[in-house]
């Protein structure tokens, strides 16, 4: 039996060093499976706090969606109510227009009634004229029955003079009432002419009234009709706008509101060259203007040169009358004298005018030379403006180009959200696959730490066992080799004295045995929670030793049994030998069974634990290269967003560069107006001063020197010769000095005029200081100035 029970302890001791080995593999790969989890949860963390983050940017987009659809439905019913305005509008421009075509067809019957009313008062009219005439006719009458009774009353003689008269005066009483009565028509005609003048005026102000009111209904609903079409455009924009706000999803809205404020800013940039092409169109139709204008006063300046020239021509005939005069005159030398002075001052002014003139044709064709010149560049700026569009139809196509790259980044966020979407369903399912195998191992820890109490206490119990089999056989060997010796006190003693000592080695290997340590769980956040679960611990850990202090005191109870068994064993030895035995067997039995049905738990459990741990790891390996393959598909979409910025950079380049040099364009234009318009005011400058150069020739011929008495008659001649030429005799005697005087001044070294003149045209003959208008001088006129700064003027 001892054997028996020897070799059942060693298989035991194989069984239990086998269980240890499963366990420490256990324990093993638990700790793996908790830096794993670790890991995973982890992940799961950040998934969550991107979830949330998620989840929040939802909630905030189907708040948004939420006003969205509210601000529709408002809009919505603002549109309803604006078509049911529309509607009571165009009905009420229905009746409007019912009534005024029925106000038109009154108003001309009234017209139709007016009209013949009038002709009947002109028909009154001429019945008042023929009665009028016939009242005359009777006036006339009634005077010569007047005068034919004077007559009969101077007649006493004729015998029927009573008859004559009585019939006179009947005849007079008849005229005096057919007057009454065309008298009474007369007025009564005239008081329903003004009764009908004053209700046609009525009745004309009435419907004037109301076809004023009419026009101004029709005006207010006309104006009424296009605010309200004006808020349904803005409605419908507004809507438009709306479900533009309400098709994009809510995941990538960051990366789509970032390309569309750059579609918006390369939008506003075509629209901004847009602008700079209207601008230059206008300064293109400015400068047209300023041409024709150009074109006109050279117009002007040609009809002034042919009056210069007529006024030439009868300067010619007044110098041939004067010649003819001269021949004729018989007068003294010094008439003759002053008159060749006066030929030769007028032969040098005519000079000057053929100068001038000579000038005007020069400055016509320097005029001619800056409108071709103006028209190379209205040309050049026609090209620049065909290029400016080409590039805007190449950013155009740019822009769509990056429009159709942007619906594909769309499109593969869209996929990639999907993704995102369907990888946190996955991780959610996987964290909760986690959270049950965190339970099962909870559950198999402490299956493992009450299978190793188990074990332990069976050990306990098998190592208590043969120490009293031992102490048993030991005393059976004592009392058959002393059965005739009395028992004495101290054997009690000893007994007493082991039993302490098995109880004092028994508290001493409960309290060896290793309690199981309670896996502290890592989703404890602060530290009330962290106390609380070592309270708990703590109470369990006091409970489970209250249990194994009850099961001790069980089995010292049980112990004490067994002594006394063995006690009464000693009376009675041959039968009671063998019930200890059977006892051991049938406990030993038991503890086998019970270890087996725990060893085959833990052993299928261990299976299960491998196979899941197994499953485990394919899918933290599949999840492993989905987040490769996401990170390989993030790197792609930053290279395309850091290709699509190089790309934006370039054009932002491209756009810079072509604005500075339309900046560049307009500068060199504005420069070129100013210089314009500063020659323009010298040139008329220079013309004001030659007009009043020649309005002081003309004061200075006008006023001429003393003349001798004698000459009266040629003066008279020349006189009437100068008044058919525009022209009087003049005396240039005192009035030499001051016309070369002017000519001196009029040169262009003391002119400052004609200074600046020359000073502008190098300027913009000058193509080194003209650095934005190339390599072509701006206005080459035909006379320039010498070393001493003196003009020579090249006749053509």
């Amino acid at each position: 039996e001892k054997k028996e029970c020897h070799q059942k302890q060693g298989a035991l001791r194989e069984q239990l060093q086998v269980h240890i080995q499963t366990i420490g593999i256990l324990v093993s790969e638990k700790a793996e499976l908790q830096t794993a989890l670790a890991h995973t949860q982890h992940a799961a963390r950040q998934k969550e706090g991107e979830s949330e983050d998620l989840a929040s940017r939802l909630q905030y987009s189907r708040r948004r969606v939420g006003e969205l659809e509210r601000a529709l439905s408002a809009v919505s019913t603002q549109q309803k109510k604006a078509d049911r305005y529309n509607k009571e509008l165009t009905k009420e421009r229905d009746a409007l227009r019912l009534e005024l075509y029925k106000n038109t067809q009154s108003n001309e019957d009234l017209k139709q009634e007016k009209s013949e009313l009038e002709e009947k008062l002109r028909v009154l009219v001429t019945e008042k004229a023929g009665m009028q005439l016939n009242l005359e006719e009777l006036q006339k009458k009634l005077e010569m029955t007047e005068l034919l009774l004077q007559q009969f009353s101077s007649r006493c003689e004729a015998p029927d003079a009573n008859q004559q008269l009585q019939q006179a005066m009947e005849e007079r009483a008849q005229l005096e009432a057919h007057l009454g009565q065309v008298m009474e028509s007369v007025r009564q005609l005239q008081m329903e002419r003004d009764k009908y003048a004053e209700n046609l005026k009525g009745e004309s102000a009435m419907w004037r009234q109301r076809m004023q009111q009419m026009s101004e209904q029709v005006h207010t609903l006309r104006e009424e009709k296009e605010c309200s079409m004006s808020r349904v455009q803005e409605l419908e924009t507004s809507l438009a706008e709306l479900r533009n706000q309400m098709e994009p999803p809510a995941g990538p809205s960051e990366v789509e509101q970032q390309l569309q404020a750059e579609a918006e800013h390369l939008r506003k940039e075509l629209e901004g060259l847009a602008g700079q092409l209207q601008a230059q169109v206008q300064d293109n139709e400015g400068l047209s203007r300023l041409n024709r204008e150009q074109e006109e006063r050279l117009l002007e300046l040609e009809r002034a040169a042919e009056l210069w020239g007529e006024q030439a021509e009868a300067r010619r005939q007044i110098l041939e009358t004067m010649q003819n005069d001269r021949t004729t005159i018989s007068r003294a030398l010094s008439q003759n004298r002053e008159l060749k002075e006066q030929l030769a001052e007028l032969q040098s002014g005519f000079v000057k005018l053929t100068n001038e003139n000579m000038e005007i044709t020069s400055a016509l064709q320097s005029e001619q030379h800056v409108k071709r010149e103006l028209g190379k560049k209205l040309g050049e700026l026609q090209e620049k403006l065909s290029e400016l569009k080409e590039t805007v139809e190449l950013k155009s196509q740019e822009a769509q180009s990056l429009q159709q790259q942007r619906d594909q980044y769309l499109g593969h966020l869209q996929q990639y959200v999907a993704a995102y979407q369907q990888l946190t369903s996955e991780k959610e399912v996987l964290h909760n696959q986690l959270l049950l195998q965190t339970q099962l191992v909870d559950q198999l820890q402490q299956q493992e730490a009450q299978g190793k109490a188990v074990a332990e206490m069976a050990r306990q119990e098998l190592q208590e066992t043969q120490e009293r089999l031992e102490a048993a056989t030991q005393q059976n060997q004592q009392l058959r080799a002393q059965l005739s010796l009395m028992a004495h006190p101290g054997e009690g003693d000893g007994l007493d004295r082991e039993e302490e000592e098995d109880e004092e080695e028994e508290e001493e290997e409960a309290v060896a045995v290793p309690q199981p340590m309670p896996s502290i769980p890592e989703d404890l956040e602060s530290r009330e929670a962290m106390v609380a679960f070592f309270n708990s611990a703590v109470a369990s850990a006091e409970e489970e030793q209250a249990r194994l202090r009850g099961q001790l005191k069980e089995q010292r109870v049980r112990c004490r049994r067994l002594a006394h068994l063995l006690a009464s064993a000693q009376k009675e030895p041959e039968a009671a030998a063998p019930a200890p035995g059977t006892g051991g067997d049938s406990v030993c039995g038991e503890t086998h069974r019970a270890l087996q049905g725990a060893m085959e738990k833990l052993q299928s459990r261990f299976m299960e634990l491998m196979q899941e741990k197994a499953d485990l790891k394919e899918r933290v390996e599949e999840l492993e290269h989905r987040c490769i393959q996401l990170s390989g598909e993030t790197d792609t979409i930053g290279e395309y967003i850091a290709l699509y910025q190089s790309q934006r950079a370039v054009l932002k380049e491209r756009h810079r560069e072509k604005e500075e040099y339309i900046s560049r364009l307009a500068q060199d234009k504005e420069e070129m107006k100013v210089k314009l318009l500063e020659l323009q005011e010298l040139v008329l400058r220079l013309v004001g001063d030659r007009n009043e150069w020649h309005g002081r020739f003309l004061a200075a011929a006008q006023n001429p020197a003393d003349e001798p008495t004698s000459g009266a008659p040629a003066p008279q001649e020349l006189g009437a010769a100068n008044q058919q030429g525009d022209l009087c005799e003049v005396s240039l005697a005192g009035s030499v000095e001051p016309a070369q005087g002017e000519a001196r001044e009029g040169s262009p070294r003391d002119n400052p005029t004609a200074q600046q003149i020359m000073q502008l045209l190098r300027e913009m003959q000058n193509p080194r200081e003209r650095p934005g208008l190339g390599s072509n001088p701006c206005i080459p006129f035909f006379y320039r100035a010498d070393e001493n700064d003196e003009v020579k003027i090249t006749v053509i």
